[in-house]
């Protein structure tokens, strides 16, 4: 059994950027995912003009590039029987869609060129405090052991759970789809946003010829919905969705607490198709990285109150989009009677984006 400085759980952007960080300060780093990579996950696919600062520190901003992806040109905005609008973008807001299979696989294969070792299909059915180390354990036995863990394992978050580090669940019943379409008979390339009867959703080019097309409605008309999204994009009834449920969670009780830092969705969950999750997961690895990689000289209580801070300040007045967001998702009556009324004040609608975008 080995023992590290640092065991990452899920190996997504948060986790990924994390441990590259880590391992280039030197640090022993297992980062573990139960998904056999590369895998794909539910997710609008894009790629926020911040996450690339992120990315360039990484070392990763021409690999990301050479993967097949589309730039966005414009955003459209659309609601079923009613009005669409169309936002150029200027050349300064670098949104990119790109597939997250290929994009994830691209970060695990960066942390191992700086020694972090990788273990992929590892699913963690056991946490133990022992004294001054956490031991990992798996089906297959004792993982490794490490003073300190980072759960990135996303919304629905294991470690969270074990430990219960989270507070008490919010009523949220709706569910998310997603599936990869040959491009639709005249679809320009554009990222859509559309309000349907029963919810909403999104679509964007993943380029060769490949979109991304992603649903969100409330659990009962989701059956609707998905006969509303074949019948506008003309793709078969058989094709294969992956799902995500509950789209939205409570806040954990703490970020940091015992040697165990949540990162990512496991600490903030960000409403999926406003292109800022991705951002905001490789923004908290990164932070988190920092403030791990300088544990020689810091008293882990003092990380954890340094990382509390820096995660309460990296959002700090950033979600007010998301939070509008799930507001007229849960609500389809307010969002009917709001964005055919929003898409008449393109203005508006423009720094609504912008604000996304930045």
């Amino acid at each position: 059994m080995k023992t590290y400085d640092l065991i990452i759980v899920g190996a997504g952007p948060a986790g990924s950027s994390c441990a590259i960080h880590c391992a280039e300060k030197g640090l022993k780093v297992l980062m573990i995912d139960s998904s056999r990579f590369p895998r794909d996950k539910v997710c609008g696919d894009c790629l926020n003009p911040s996450a690339w600062p992120v990315l360039e520190r990484l070392g990763l901003s021409s690999r990301v590039q050479e993967l097949p992806n589309s730039s966005v040109r414009a955003i459209r905005f659309s609601v079923a029987g009613g009005h669409t609008i169309e936002l150029p973008l200027s050349q300064g807001q670098q949104e990119v869609v790109v597939r997250r299979r290929e994009f994830d696989a691209l970060l695990t294969e960066r942390a191992q060129e700086e020694g972090v070792e990788f273990q992929d299909g590892t699913t963690i059915t056991s946490l133990q405090r022992l004294r001054t180390l956490w031991e990992v354990t798996s089906s297959h036995g004792i993982i490794g052991r490490a003073p300190q863990i980072v759960a990135a394992d996303g919304r629905n978050s294991t470690v969270a759970r074990y430990l219960r580090m989270l507070s008490a669940p919010r009523r949220d019943d709706r569910v998310g789809l997603q599936t990869h379409i040959p491009h639709p008979a005249g679809y320009g390339g554009a990222l859509e946003m559309h309000l349907y009867h029963n919810g909403y959703g999104g679509i964007a080019d993943l380029g060769n010829g490949i979109a991304n097309l992603c649903l969100v409605s409330n659990a009962g008309t989701m059956r609707k919905l998905r006969k509303e999204a074949e019948v506008r994009y003309q793709v078969s009834s058989a094709i294969a969705w992956r799902s995500i449920s509950p789209i939205s969670r409570s806040n954990p009780r703490s970020v940091a607490r015992d040697g165990v830092y949540l990162c990512g969705d496991a600490a903030r969950v960000v409403e999926p198709f406003t292109g800022e999750g991705i951002a905001f997961a490789l923004q908290s690895g990164t932070m988190l990285a920092k403030i791990l990689s300088s544990r020689r000289e810091t008293a882990l209580g003092e990380q954890e109150r340094k990382y509390i801070a820096a995660h309460k300040e990296l959002y700090r007045g950033k979600l007010w989009v998301n939070h509008l967001t799930r507001l007229l998702s849960q609500n389809p009556r307010l969002a009917h009677f709001v964005i055919p009324r929003l898409l008449r004040f393109p203005g508006v609608l423009s720094g609504i984006t912008n604000l996304v975008l930045q």
